[in-house]
């Protein structure tokens, strides 16, 4: 029963990331056929965060994005394509997908360096060199909690509701109890997962 109803929530999980992801692309699309780039930057970017198993969104998402950074460059918008560039960069680091996004990981990065040169481009206090060390450093930087802390903290969570659910419709205080212990167990896991992260 228990087993049941975890696989029961995972999968409605999983159902409702990958409708956030169409939802998102569908919004996408429309400011983009309206004329506003940050509006569709903003939903290609939630497209791309939406990972669920077997999801087209986020690769459709990351397409968008690099479309508009592409296009935005081109015209000469280099603010438009440097906020399309940090959405990908920024995407792939939220979710902790950096290994199966290097290259685009590695390309958002390359063009968010191109363009802060391209920015302080004759400027008189900001030589191009300390744009691009700067941007450098920034994207070096790690504030993120490491995913297994993030594991952790989700398998508590359901341990937490389907303990809770289990001792709330459990019959005789021997069924109470063991319900009640993966309950317990779930705001143990959630400690670990916070003291770690």
């Amino acid at each position: 029963m228990a087993a049941a109803l975890t696989v029961a929530v995972l999968v409605e999980v999983a159902l409702q990331v990958r409708q956030r992801g169409a939802d998102a692309i569908a919004l996408a699309d429309q400011a983009l056929a309206a004329g506003d780039g940050v509006t569709a930057i903003g939903r290609a970017r939630d497209a791309a965060m939406a990972v669920a198993p077997w999801s087209p969104y986020p690769e459709q998402g990351y397409a968008r994005l690099q479309a508009i950074a592409d296009g935005a460059e081109t015209r000469g918008d280099f603010d438009q394509a440097a906020l399309a560039w940090r959405a990908v960069w920024t995407s792939i680091r939220a979710t902790r997908r950096e290994k199966d996004e290097a290259l685009r990981l590695q390309a958002s990065g390359r063009a968010l360096v191109r363009l802060a040169t391209r920015a302080c481009e004759g400027s008189q206090t900001r030589p191009p060199a300390a744009c691009a060390a700067t941007t450098e450093a920034a994207l070096t930087h790690d504030d993120l909690p490491a995913l297994p802390a993030f594991t952790w903290l989700g398998l508590g969570a359901v341990a937490f509701f389907v303990g809770g659910a289990g001792a709330a419709t459990a019959e005789g205080a021997r069924r109470r109890i063991g319900w009640g212990a993966l309950t317990l167990l779930g705001v143990g896991l959630a400690v670990f997962a916070l003291a770690r992260g």
